[in-house]
């Protein structure tokens, strides 16, 4: 053990010390751009994301990652027109550089913050964090999105943002529904973006699933089978409803309709609020959002249906996905949990038809005519083969650069450093197709009017021909859509169409095909764009599918010259200028101390500098005592890591863990960051004890029959079986006065009992005390903590060879001994009374045999080790204070004159035992530590202070119980606090919410009115039969422990005396 903690810490420090973050410095846009912005220590973000790399469930597959927030997409961020927000990002991706752009607001008042790497800011090292200032303009309320702009990262690192209205919107509606569509493809950013600039060329293939709000079913899977689920959008009955469709897809066109329902009557497009217009059905292209008005049916009108299909099908490509949903009027029995056969809808092939010259403004927006129009750029767009395949915008490649910690310096950047020779030739331009030959950016003055022509053309790839869509974006600001169509452009026939039609402003608009081939390099298809050009700046204008973006189909535009671009002062824009100097100064120890959102809370700065103490002092098995010596000195709040807090109130129980909506998400790995953590250790696979949100719902109602009150009184027989012989084993070993070490026979018992409840057969502790099982409860939980400590510091790789070889085999025979168990006991036919008995009679279950596997796993974890420790920790208790043990034994003794009349009902009545176990549980819970949960969305507040989203935050089971805040002399042991009609008037103010050993909640532990049984049972047996007494050896037992995630106890030696 020693050496593997040197060497974790040998590399631990390795990492601490090149681990450099930025300060929180001191830049922000001066006058017109909204004043000067300090930032000092007391700073905090408006709201914190945070970037991570992991393994997540997409398509009911499994995937590494991109992720924000550590989930599959991040927080909704709703933010108000016309002020200002600050949202820091922090890059806690290992080896990819990161940044966020805020698709379709003009930035305008902060370019800066536009997100391009390569034209506007530097990208986001590993390690290092970025505040971006959001200034959404007046005219900005709508429906945005916001994703990384770093090659496919994209795919599953985007959210949704929302520009509230700045007052009443002008659509009535009820409630709304965000519709988030992206799509899924298996192979991972890294190997995609490889192939798509490799020699030869690798395609990505093509698209394996397409989601709603991240669930979704795809290619080769089946809706039904496990944890595998058609997304559904839940509405009720009667009422209208503000659809909002974000189109966050990599690749795909996405087509959706709903069975019966063809009412989308459209209101918004790209954050601009239109006359209505109602289609059948749903198209939206990467980039693209339409809120849309959405009646639903009324009572009547349903007839008793609940559930409606969606259908949602990719359009254009050479292979159609057909995926679907559920549109769900009752959250009762789900009607719909299968997909279709055959596709319920006939869905549109003509994709160039949808909403064409149909989408115009609630309100005049000052369309430029024709006749305003300054200059007409046609800009062909071609897929040709040079060394590999790219794409061109008259024929020029533009790709940004994501290199960690290298990288050509960004445009904007450029032209802050070299002053106004940056600023490209306009005239070499319009002798250059519309781009500056020298600096490879399209220039524009202030004051122009531009007419921008995009030209879908024939591939010159092997002179096929081929033809593709393109769903064309602009950073900065909007522009009027004025149209598309077959062939080329005729500026005439279009202009009539324009008569009687005003455009709506978009930012994302399609250029479709018209045909799957044409003649190589012809022109077979056009899309029409007019540009005020009023925001200064550098812009990127490209294509929206991420696959062509890093291909090529992307270019930087320059509107104004550099006394407009340079509005914000050298002085003031020097932090963002230097790429891991300036604004990525100082340490992230620095960081951590004085500037993290975290920095005002009470605890020890070594521990907020860095993850490293608690990681030490978790691996050195202390850290539930040093945490309770943490609160003895700074309060009821402590933070025990730069990004963690640890609490010990009643009021954060029922805050942290009680909350449903949004719900604290569950932290395996204990350090604030939403990781792969502790999968690779099988943890996550213990089925209802670490699932997420949605499958642990799931999974606790297809458990819940087996510990409901009519399954306890039928499972009583096997308490009372193993307890009797508990107490049979104890006359026998004890009859030579020899002292008995009571955790080995708790854990026995406890072993037996969970076993026969979770498999309906017997192991066999009690008979024989080899059984390797018992070997395995340690093991685990020392192998969790010293995976908490590896992934961290990036030293899974090192784990499996410094783990001890007794602790792997011991993990390893426990899976194998489990899974025998289950299938033995799947093979059974009689009508014994066990949880399996339960779980299989429950038409909900839906379980497969790896779910009955991991789940029996985790009874057999959690049934046994927390009983023995509670058992083991009351009866020390008891023995250490001789006054409570004699009354309890008069209550008892009195109570029943045989050892038969000991029961679940006659015990529960006894009101001092029942005192005894909260004390016991209060003094020494079975998991003294706390269960870290993440702070949702943008933060919450706990206990009168604010939080910032993505914290880790708990309450400790051990300094909560031990609190002076929470309890009148809280290390003694006096079961008279939780009597009822108690004479002590000294306890009225206990706070006995304070312990919660059980936890709190909708995830609090489901076997607690079993775990309290057991107790009861037991220990009024132990008592009834003997007469305990502790060694002097035992005396200082509690102080001998370490701790990992639980107690590892040492022996308990008390003498057992039959009683005569």
């Amino acid at each position: 053990m020693q050496s593997f903690v040197s060497v974790l810490c040998f590399f631990a420090l390795l990492t601490q010390v090149s681990a450099w973050g930025p300060r929180k410095s001191d830049h922000g846009p001066p006058g017109h751009y909204g004043g000067r912005q300090k930032h000092g220590a007391s700073f905090t973000p408006d709201f914190v994301l945070k970037m991570t790399y992991e393994n997540v469930s997409i398509g009911c597959q499994t995937r590494m990652s991109a992720l924000i927030n550590g989930t599959l997409f991040g927080p909704t961020l709703r933010l108000k027109p016309g002020r200002r927000s600050w949202i820091r990002v922090y890059n806690d991706m290992p080896d990819h550089n990161a940044t966020i752009h805020w698709h379709g607001l003009s930035m305008r008042m902060a370019p800066f913050s536009d997100g391009s790497p390569s034209a506007t800011q530097w990208p986001i090292p590993p390690d290092h964090f970025f505040d971006y200032e959001v200034y959404p303009l007046r005219s900005e309320s709508g429906t945005y999105f916001y994703h990384s702009h770093v090659g496919f990262q994209a795919m599953t690192a985007s959210g949704p943002l929302i520009i509230e209205d700045k007052a009443e919107p002008p659509y009535a509606y009820d409630e709304e529904r965000i519709v988030f569509l992206t799509d899924y493809f298996n192979k991972t950013d890294t190997v995609i973006e490889k192939g798509l600039v490799a020699t030869p060329f690798t395609w990505s293939g093509e698209t394996n699933a397409v989601l709603i709000n991240g669930v979704g079913v795809s290619v080769g899977e089946t809706a039904g089978n496990g944890n595998c689920k058609l997304p559904v959008i839940d509405v009720e009955p009667g009422k209208t409803y503000r659809m909002r469709f974000i189109g966050a897809t990599a690749l795909s066109m996405v087509q959706v309709g709903i069975v019966d329902h063809d009412n989308f009557t459209i209101i918004e497009a790209d954050g601009h609020y239109t006359k209505p217009h109602t289609e059948k059905f749903m198209q939206l292209t990467s980039g693209q959002r339409f809120d849309v008005i959405f009646k639903t049916k009324t009572e009547a009108e349903l007839n008793g249906k609940t559930d409606y299909l969606i259908q949602l099908e990719t359009k254009d490509r050479p292979k159609v996905y057909q995926g679907y949903g559920v549109l769900r009027y009752s959250k009762a029995q789900p009607q719909i949990t299968t997909a279709p056969v055959t596709p319920p809808l006939t869905l549109s092939n003509k994709t160039y038809e949808w909403a064409e010259y149909a989408l115009e403004p609630l309100v005049p927006n000052n369309f430029p005519q024709a006749n305003e129009v300054t200059r007409q750029i046609h800009i062909d767009n071609r897929q040709l083969a040079t060394q590999t395949t790219l794409w061109q915008l008259n024929g020029l490649q533009w790709n940004e650069t994501s290199t960690p910690y290298a990288g050509d310096q960004p445009y904007l950047i450029n032209i802050y450093e070299n002053g106004p020779s940056a600023i490209p030739n306009y005239t070499a331009a319009m002798n250059n197709n519309g781009w500056d030959p020298t600096t490879l950016t399209w220039p524009a003055k202030m004051g122009e009017v531009l007419e921008i022509i995009w030209h879908n053309t024939g591939s010159l790839v092997n002179g096929n021909g081929g033809l593709d869509f393109h769903p064309f974006h602009a950073h900065g600001g909007h522009y009027w859509d004025i149209g598309s169509g077959n062939g080329t452009y005729n500026s005439t026939e279009n202009e009539e169409r324009l008569k009687n039609y005003n455009p709506v402003k978009r930012d994302t608009t399609n250029l479709y095909r018209y045909g799957e081939k044409t003649k190589s390099g012809d022109v077979s298809g056009w899309r029409g764009w007019r540009l005020r050009v009023e925001d200064a700046g550098v812009w990127m204008i490209h294509c929206h599918i991420l696959q062509h973006m890093v291909m090529g189909m992307q270019s930087v535009w320059v509107m104004g010259d550099y006394q407009d671009i340079t509005g914000i002062p050298a002085v003031d824009a020097a932090g963002y200028l230097h790429f891991s100097f300036s604004a990525f100064v100082a340490s992230r120890t620095i960081y951590n101390i004085y500037f993290h959102p975290l920095s005002r809370y009470p605890g020890p700065r070594l521990w907020a500098a860095s993850r490293l103490p608690w990681n030490i002092v978790n691996l050195q098995g202390n850290l539930a005592w040093k945490i309770r010596e943490l609160h003895e000195k700074y309060g009821s709040i402590v933070r025990i890591a730069p990004d963690e807090l640890s609490y010990t109130s009643s009021t954060a129980w029922k805050k942290i863990y009680g909350q449903r909506s949004p719900e604290f998400a569950k932290c395996f790995d204990g350090r604030g960051i939403a990781g792969p953590s502790v999968t690779n250790l099988a943890v996550r696979n213990g089925g209802i004890v670490t699932a997420e949100q949605e499958p642990h719902s799931r999974l606790r109602k297809a458990v819940l029959p087996a510990f409901s009150d009519r399954a306890l009184r039928e499972q009583e027989d096997i308490l009372q079986l193993y307890a009797g012989k508990l107490m049979k084993q104890l006359r026998f070993s004890s009859e030579t006065g020899a002292p008995q070490d009571m955790v080995k026979w708790f854990s026995l018992a406890a072993f037996d009992i969970i076993s026969d409840l979770a498999f309906g057969q017997a192991v066999g502790c009690l008979d024989d005390a080899s059984q390797p099982w018992l070997q395995v409860i340690g093991a685990r939980a020392q192998g969790i903590v010293r995976y908490q400590f590896a992934i961290h510091y990036g030293l899974e790789a090192w784990l499996e060879w410094l783990a001890p070889k007794a602790q792997k085999l011991a993990l390893k025979r426990h899976g194998e001994l489990t899974a025998g168990k289950v299938k033995r006991r799947l093979q059974q036919s009689d009508n014994k009374r066990d949880f399996m008995s339960y779980i299989l009679e429950n038409p909900q279950a839906d379980l497969s045999n790896a779910d009955l596997v991991r789940m029996a796993s985790a009874f057999i974890v959690a049934g046994s080790g927390t009983t023995a420790t509670a058992l083991s920790g009351i009866t020390f208790c008891l023995c250490s204070n001789p006054k409570t043990y004699t009354a309890l034994s008069e209550e008892i003794r009195t109570a029943f004159k045989t050892e038969d009349e000991i029961s679940m009902a006659s015990t529960g009545e006894l009101k001092y035992l029942k005192a005894v176990i909260e004390e016991g549980l209060r003094i020494y819970p079975p998991s003294p530590s706390a269960l870290p949960r993440f702070v949702p969305g943008s933060g919450e507040e706990i206990d009168g202070r604010w939080v910032p989203g993505g914290t880790a935050v708990g309450v400790h089971q051990l300094s909560a119980g031990h609190s002076e805040q929470n309890w009148t002399n809280p290390r003694q042991f006096i079961p008279e606090r939780w009597l009822e009609k108690s004479d002590i008037c000294m306890f009225v103010n206990d706070d006995k919410s304070a312990s919660q050993p059980f936890s709190y909640g909708p995830r609090n532990c489901i076997g607690k009115s079993m775990a309290y049984a057991e107790l009861r049972i037991i220990l009024a047996k132990l008592i009834w039969n003997f007469d305990l007494e502790l060694t002097e050896e035992s005396k200082e037992w509690t102080l001998r422990q370490k701790t990992y995630l639980i107690w590892q106890k040492v022996p308990l030696l008390v003498k057992c005396k039959e009683r005569q």
